[in-house]
């Protein structure tokens, strides 16, 4: 009697944190919506542009501190069939392959293809979606920039680089200009992008996403933004409330906002309105309705910008205390300069009065 045995090769792949990530892409239906927005030919491409956008998720929170295009390589010893899909390989998933998939990406405009995923992911995770607020942030770039040793004298004009994406069919609108502008992350010295958020309430997810150039102003920002897109917001979610700190309120964007009775807003006011600081003034802190020992309030209306609204004027005297303590470093730092120089001007000589009175007039 003989027997034949079946040697079967046991391989050890590496998971980690990929497939509860991986699991949650697939629970939300990125890729299916994602397939189902962009058109594509199935039978040219093995790799839908729904599972390419799964690898470069799951490569950019796989990878840290490395270049993110070595798919290949960054996959070669995960189990690439049960993160991505079946009959998928390492090598097939490579930067020409995620490189066409961003084109179509891009072809089929980012902003709404996102807008779509965000609807489908509210809706399997039954978000209410109530309230939502929209801000922004930078994010710096670092290197050399391709402009740096360029010849200005020869550099492409506005009109020229306009000239040239008319000419290749390119929507100039979507072009992200990488440039400096006001850094949030504390790094003035380096170029930039702005991302725009409009986030929901609940879980913090994005409702929106939109780049911009990184000279961005969030109060023309916020204002476009408005205009663009509160119309599919409000249709797409049952949004009541918008809320943003004070580049949201502006005169032109309160009447963009008015113009959607069903949507509420919620903003600070800035205090370089004069009728802002009036209203501060004239406030009598021993009248204010006490909220705890700390905070009082007082309730005031406005009609700032022909608009109806309700301001709410608060005290918080853990907040003066801190306003106390920075004026007086404030005040301190400028008569220590002070005192400097004029000890400077005491000990130093002139050869005529007139001169001597000169530079204490200066002074």
């Amino acid at each position: 009697m003989s027997y034949n045995h079946q040697i079967q090769k046991i391989e050890s792949k590496t998971l980690n944190h990929l497939g509860l990530v991986a699991g949650m892409y697939d629970e939300l239906g990125i890729g299916n919506i994602i397939d189902e927005a962009i058109e594509q030919d199935e039978e040219k491409r093995f790799v839908s542009i729904g599972k390419a956008v799964k690898a470069m998720v799951l490569n950019g929170l796989g990878f840290v501190n490395q270049r993110r295009h070595d798919f290949p390589k960054f996959f070669q010893d995960k189990p690439v069939e049960r993160l991505i899909g079946e009959g998928i390989k390492a090598e097939q998933l490579n930067e020409h392959v995620m490189g066409r998939a961003l084109d179509d990406i891009y072809d089929y405009d980012a902003t709404s293809l996102y807008s779509q995923i965000a609807v489908g992911a509210t809706q399997v995770l039954n978000l209410e979606c109530r309230s939502s607020h929209l801000d922004s942030t930078s994010f710096h770039t670092d290197g050399t920039y391709e402009t740096k040793n360029c010849d200005l004298e020869n550099e492409p004009t506005t009109e020229k680089v306009s000239a040239n994406l008319e000419e290749n069919n390119v929507d100039s609108s979507r072009i992200i200009q990488i440039t400096k502008g006001y850094s949030r992350d504390h790094r003035p010295d380096l170029n930039q992008t702005i991302l725009q958020l409009i986030v929901e309430n609940q879980a913090g997810i994005p409702l929106l996403m939109k780049s911009m150039d990184g000279n961005s102003d969030d109060k023309t920002g916020f204002r476009e933004t408005i205009q663009a897109h509160i119309k599919q917001l409000t249709e797409a979610y049952p949004l009541k409330y918008i809320i943003g700190d004070s580049a949201l309120y502006t005169a032109s964007s309160l009447h963009t906002l008015s113009q959607n009775p069903s949507i509420h807003w919620i903003s600070r006011v800035p205090e370089t309105i004069t009728e802002a600081k009036e209203a501060i003034e004239k406030v009598e802190i021993a009248e204010m309705t006490v909220i705890d020992e700390q905070t009082r309030y007082e309730v005031t209306t406005s009609d700032y910008a022909d608009i109806e609204q309700r301001w709410i004027i608060v005290h918080s005297s853990q907040a003066e205390k801190r306003a106390k303590r920075t004026l007086d470093k404030q005040c301190l730092k400028a008569s220590t300069a002070n005192l400097k120089a004029f000890k400077a001007l005491c000990n130093k000589t002139f050869d005529k009065k007139k001169e001597a009175q000169q530079a204490l007039q200066k002074f």
